[in-house]
Order: C-alpha cells, then sequence, then structure tokens
C-alpha cells in the first residue's frame, strides 16, 4: 500500500496523568466484584461491559447518563501495578437495528449477530495516521499463497465475514500460487509479541465465481474456506457485508487495507497492516479515467454496476500490489469498531495515479456469497 510517512508522537506524560486523575474520580466509590482481566466482558446492572483500565474508559459520563448509572454502579474488575480496571459500560445497539425478521436475508442476519456482539477498541486510533492498532481491524486477513519453492508468502488480503469464511478477489485464487492458509490476529508481522498469538488457519476450499475468468475483471470476487472454525477475540472478528446496491453517501470514511507494496521502486512490501482514506468516484467518470489512459482490454464492457471505484483525491494513498483482495472498508461507528465491507480490492492501473483503483461490489454479489457461506 503506497502511502505518505509522517512522524507519530505519542502525547505527553501529563496527558496520560489526567486521564488516570480523571479515572480515578469515577472509581473513588466503585463496588469490588470477582477479579477479571483487561478485555473480559462485564455487567452492569443489565448493561454490557467490558473490563478496562479508567483512563481507557472513553465517554464514561456520557455514557452513565445515557444508561442512567450512577458512580456506585461502576463496578471494578481489577488493578494493574498502577491503575483500577473497571467494567466501562457500553451503548447497546438500538434494537432496531438489531432485530432479525424472518423474512432478512442470511447477510443481513449475520450482520445483526455480529453488531450484538462488537466490543469497543481497547486503544485509542492513532490521530491522523495510516498504521492499523492492533484489534482496529480484527475482520483483516492475510492469505498465504505457495509458491513454486514450498514457501508461503502472503500476497493478498481477505475480509474474515463469519467464523469459516474470508472473502477475497478471485484473481487471487486463479495463479500459479496456491493459497493454503489465512493469517488473522495480528497487525505487524515482526512484532514478536503480536505473533505468539497469530491466528493460522488452513484453507479447506477454495470457491472462485463462476462467471469469473482470468482475461476480464469481472466477477472478481471467490471465498476461503476454512479448515475449522475460528474463535473470536478482540484480534479476530467478522464483519457485516453492505447490503445497499448504491454508493455509500458523499461523507462516508471508506478506508482501504492491506500488506501490500509501499515503495513502486523496490517492490517492497508492509509488515505492518496500513490503512488509507478513499473517496468514491462514481462509474461514469470512472469509465471515463480508464477509457483516457487506455486501460480497456481486460475491461471490455466498461465500469458496470457490479464494479465501483475510489481513489485518494491527494493522488499518493492507494492499495498496490499484495493488497489485491482485502476490503473497501466503511466505517459505521469506530468506537464500537462497527464496520461493513463495501468493495473488494480488484485491480488498478499503478498505485497512487490518477486512475481510481477498481473494486468488487460487494452488494451486487449477496446471492452468491450467501448461497456459498449461509447456504440454509
Amino acid at each position: 500500500m503506497k502511502m505518505c510517512s509522517r512522524d507519530l508522537t505519542r502525547p505527553p506524560r501529563e496527558y496520560y496523568k489526567m486521564l488516570l486523575i480523571v479515572g480515578s474520580i469515577f472509581v473513588a466509590l466503585l463496588g469490588v466484584t470477582e477479579a477479571q482481566k483487561e478485555g473480559e466482558s462485564c455487567e452492569i446492572k443489565s448493561n454490557r461491559g467490558i473490563c478496562l483500565e479508567a483512563s481507557k474508559c472513553m465517554d464514561l459520563p456520557y455514557i452513565m447518563s445515557q444508561l442512567g448509572l450512577k458512580r456506585k454502579d461502576i463496578s471494578r474488575c481489577g488493578f494493574t501495578t498502577y491503575e483500577e480496571i473497571i467494567c466501562c459500560p457500553t451503548l447497546p445497539v438500538p434494537t432496531s437495528t438489531i432485530k432479525t425478521r424472518s423474512d432478512d436475508r442470511p447477510a443481513v442476519r449475520a450482520c445483526n449477530e455480529i453488531n450484538d456482539k462488537l466490543q469497543p477498541l481497547l486503544t485509542p486510533h492513532i490521530l491522523d495516521g495510516t498504521p492499523v492498532e492492533l484489534g482496529e481491524y480484527p475482520h483483516m486477513a492475510a492469505i498465504g499463497l505457495m509458491n513454486t519453492d514450498d514457501e508461503v508468502e502472503y500476497n493478498c488480503g481477505g475480509t474474515l465475514i463469519s467464523n469459516r469464511f474470508v472473502l477475497t478477489a478471485a484473481h487471487c485464487l486463479v495463479t500459479r500460487q496456491i493459497p493454503v492458509t489465512v493469517r488473522m490476529g495480528v497487525v505487524n508481522f515482526n512484532n514478536p509479541e503480536e505473533m505468539k498469538s497469530v491466528v493460522e488457519v488452513k484453507i479447506k476450499k477454495v470457491h472462485i465465481h463462476p462467471d469469473y475468468t482470468s482475461a476480464t475483471v469481472y466477477n472478481d470476487v471467490g471465498l476461503l474456506e476454512l479448515e475449522e472454525e475460528v474463535a473470536y477475540t478482540l484480534n479476530v472478528f467478522p464483519t457485516c457485508l453492505y447490503t445497499e446496491p448504491s454508493d455509500p453517501p458523499p461523507n462516508a470514511q471508506l478506508y482501504v487495507a492491506g500488506w501490500g507494496v509501499i515503495n513502486r521502486q523496490t517492490r517492497e512490501k508492509s509488515n505492518i497492516l496500513l490503512k488509507a482514506r478513499q473517496v468514491i468516484v462514481d462509474n461514469v467518470r470512472c469509465n471515463e479515467s480508464f477509457v483516457d489512459n487506455g486501460l480497456t482490454r481486460r475491461n471490455r464492457q466498461g465500469i458496470i454496476a457490479s464494479q465501483m471505484c475510489a481513489h485518494d483525491p491527494g493522488l499518493t494513498k492507494d492499495a498496490c500490489q499484495g493488497d489485491s483482495g482485502g476490503p473497501l472498508t466503511l466505517v459505521v461507528d469506530e468506537a464500537l469498531n462497527k464496520y461493513s465491507v463495501v468493495g473488494v480490492i480488484s485491480a488498478g492501473f499503478s498505485c497512487g495515479s490518477a486512475t481510481p483503483g477498481l473494486y468488487t461490489r460487494v452488494s451486487a454479489f449477496l446471492d452468491y456469497i450467501e448461497s456459498v457461506v449461509w447456504p440454509s
């Protein structure tokens, strides 16, 4: 993924001291429950919560006011060396959004189940930065492909959409390299501590859209069926499929993410998961761009309704080689890690060029995805 670099500085120590003081105010009169670890689920007066250090329980006064809680209602989970771990309450998803009807399509029912189990991110996002925090995109997967030297290379991305299936691009699955494994639960492949908890699952079966052919960029969607169900954690969790046939609204927050190429000259890939903000380009303008640049050999029908385009207006942040198959993600509720995968990285001309990146539109392939992932 080609992105501009910038220096990211941590807030001064006084900032954390301030958070600790604020957190201490709210836990001064707390009750004590059986000791629990940070990240575990907890309950406050029939409301769901998560055990967090007090300084990490953002917007606590607001959440308490919304739930009608008092300071005495917030219980302790335990202690760290320097700080209490409290049961940080979470606002429930509105009932109207999680109610499942018998006539809801499988993708909608699956999304409702996902949203009902979401937990807030434990650590703040890096402001204005492009590295992805551990646990920020728990749906991201790296696809390991076996090369001719019997070595596994992580050359494509994917999205966990259930405990058994990863969504990706068909063109990642028809190369000389054989898809053999899926890696999840980490963002930095060079971090030994993260890699101790890496989740790697072998691939049982490859599903390629029946109308896909490598001669074109149409129907570029596929699914990886895993040998075993993955256990959900804060760092491994599926995301929803975007079901609206139209583009997200113009003000939507959309990000592309991957471990792909970061240097077009050296072809160096990133060992850290990176994200980049993208803006939708309507299909008419996108098609004109492809035609103007003579990029019509593999899309002779033009950019069609089952595809979509996006780019960085600054032409510096973009998906690149090695990012294929990864998601174009819509941010629904960042605080709750609530996302929806809108597109699958399909093709593009160079990286960060004036020609928008081409994506497979997820909503156009719901029937196919559901027939494989949720057949009953």
